[in-house]
């Protein structure tokens, strides 16, 4: 399967509605969280430019093309072709993408994937090693492994249903 760029674009954005609403003032984006990552008012308040901002959608693309790698497994098999599109208009296949090429295009397969993304082999993992090395607290590192727990999960959701476009 080739990515359906659309979605993945679109899933690009999720971790910044996540964001707005994980990060509220009402929720931990209050003292909360700036306390926890050692930001000042003044800090807090800064705008974001235009670059910063084109780079965190850039990040996103990647992370959201990354999780359509890992959560669409047909895309492996187009990838053992060669790619070879040609591959897929007859034989080993093309009848192997018959039989299995629907399989696994569920939210359910987008949640199982989203949870190992997005705590244990991932996330929990990467952000812990520098909580512990930045010597933040257990309590940053929930509240970011949540954050990123959350966006990848729907993000692999997306992905798992929508993600693919097929060769075959």
């Amino acid at each position: 399967m080739l990515p359906n760029i659309p979605v993945i674009i679109g899933c690009a954005f999720i971790p910044f509605f996540i964001a707005y609403m994980w990060f509220h003032p009402s929720v931990f984006g209050g003292e909360t969280w700036k306390k926890l990552a050692g930001l000042t008012d003044a800090q807090n308040n800064k705008k974001v430019s235009a670059l910063q901002l084109g780079v965190s959608v850039l990040l996103n693309f990647l992370l959201s093309f990354g999780v359509f790698i890992i959560t669409v497994h047909q895309t492996h098999v187009f990838a053992l072709t060669g790619p070879d599109k040609d591959a897929f208009k007859g034989g080993t296949a093309l009848a192997f993408m018959q039989e299995y090429g629907d399989n696994f295009h569920t939210w359910q397969h987008g949640i199982g994937h989203g949870l190992a993304i997005g705590l244990l082999c991932f996330v929990i993992p990467i952000l812990g090693y520098a909580v512990i090395f930045e010597r933040k607290s257990f309590k940053y590192l929930l509240v970011n492994a949540g954050f990123w727990g959350i966006s990848l999960l729907l993000m692999a959701c997306v992905i798992s249903k929508w993600g693919g476009v097929p060769v075959y």
